[in-house]
């Protein structure tokens, strides 16, 4: 028996997952956010066994936001990056782009202004930043199982809180970026 509690890397990818599922996509969906249309986009398990969540949301016009939670095997966290576009012709709802290749989107110079939260909008030195070191989407080290369990709590809550706000971080990305104006295919359009 060892001195110190272990999860396997299968049981800390399916804590995550539920994490993400009970708290994270709840929280989305009372923000408007729904499953993406398009047919590139993954919703559930990939095609390297790690999981992956596409849902978007369509603000006043022609704003397209899209965020991407990954969640891999053999790490601790629960990865959400988020990523605004200006759609060209109008755009009146989500079902206008169902069945759409969305690929684009995630490709430069589309992906170049994707900002990962909790991480690419910290303000300051992150080695003092408060978000950075103790507010991650991440499973903090622990010892023993009192500590997992209430690292999973922790985890939740801050999944939860954040995706509850998801417009403070939608303000973020304003701040460090401007909507690329694209295609509904994800095709940059010059201006």
């Amino acid at each position: 028996m060892g001195l110190f509690y272990k999860v396997s890397e299968k049981e800390i990818l399916l804590i995550r997952d539920r994490i993400f599922l009970d708290k994270g996509l709840s929280s989305l969906k009372n923000n408007g956010f729904d499953q993406s249309p398009f047919s590139t986009a993954w919703f559930g398990k990939n095609n390297l066994g790690d999981l992956t969540y596409e849902l978007c949301r369509v603000r006043k016009d022609s704003i397209l936001e899209i965020v991407v939670t990954h969640i891999s095997k053999g790490d601790q966290w629960i990865k959400i990056f988020l990523n605004i576009f200006k759609l060209s012709p109008d755009l009146r709802s989500l079902e206008q782009l169902q069945g759409v290749d969305g690929l684009q989107y995630h490709l430069p110079p589309n992906s170049l202004t994707k900002m990962r939260l909790r991480s690419d909008d910290i303000k300051g030195m992150p080695l003092l930043d408060y978000h950075f070191m103790f507010g991650g989407h991440k499973i903090r080290s622990y010892h023993t199982k009192t500590g997992y369990d209430r690292e999973i709590s922790e985890l939740s809550k801050r999944i939860e809180k954040d995706l509850t706000n998801i417009d403070s971080f939608v303000e973020s990305w304003h701040e460090l970026h401007q909507p690329n104006l694209t295609d509904w295919e994800g095709n940059r359009i010059n201006q």
